[in-house]
């Protein structure tokens, strides 16, 4: 009897100790689109546009802390900004 009790401890203490356990992502302590664009404003950004999940990254235009447009690429897990371009300006 005491045989299926320690594999039942076993097996929580295995999964308590996965890299899985407890991770939660950026996207689902942030919930919702505002408060993910109130988290990218946060980091200085302004006039974030065109949010776009893609794969395990979020894809977004806003303007830098220069007011440089900017195309931006931030993980979805971690929050952590893993790609940052400057926009052209349009010529006319």
């Amino acid at each position: 009897m005491l045989f299926p009790f320690r594999a039942v401890v076993l097996l929580l203490l295995v999964l308590a100790a996965s890299p899985l356990a407890g991770s939660v992502s950026f996207a689902q302590k942030r919930g919702s689109q505002e408060r993910i664009i109130h988290d990218i404003e946060t980091r200085g950004f302004r006039n974030v546009t065109g949010l776009q999940r893609r794969g395990v990254n979020y894809v977004f235009q806003a303007e830098d802390l220069f007011g440089e447009k900017v195309r931006v690429v931030m993980n979805v897990q971690t929050g952590e900004i893993v790609g940052l371009s400057k926009i052209p300006v349009k010529q006319n």
